[in-house]
């Protein structure tokens, strides 16, 4: 699950590999997700450049430390009131930077 760190993502949110699916509502209470692994990977794994290699592993500890912790093992009620908001936040500020990549790339013409 690479996404390459010069694509542009659809910081619409309506399209395209960014936008909500029907597998972002609650997918453990679905039985579509049984681990914080395939939560982790499914929520962030496109949002990280690199993330098989380097990312995964620290999110995954991370987020059972989180899991654990803070929402008692409520595997559902971390997906919805942590991961979730997270990831939108994630994919906010990756869209953000994105912008002003694209912008300082971008020729001025001042006349």
């Amino acid at each position: 699950m690479q996404m390459q760190s010069d694509a542009l993502p659809d910081c619409g949110l309506t399209v395209g590999p960014f936008a909500p699916t029907a597998a972002d509502r609650l997918s453990s209470a679905h039985g579509s997700s049984g681990s914080i692994e395939s939560l982790i990977d499914h929520y962030l794994g496109p949002l990280y450049p690199d993330y098989a290699d380097h990312t995964r592993p620290m999110l995954i500890r991370q987020a059972r430390d989180l899991l654990v912790c803070t929402f008692h093992g409520d595997l559902e009620r971390f997906e919805g009131d942590f991961l979730r908001p997270a990831t939108d936040i994630v994919r906010e500020l990756r869209c953000a930077y994105q912008r002003g990549k694209l912008w300082q790339s971008t020729p001025m013409r001042w006349k």
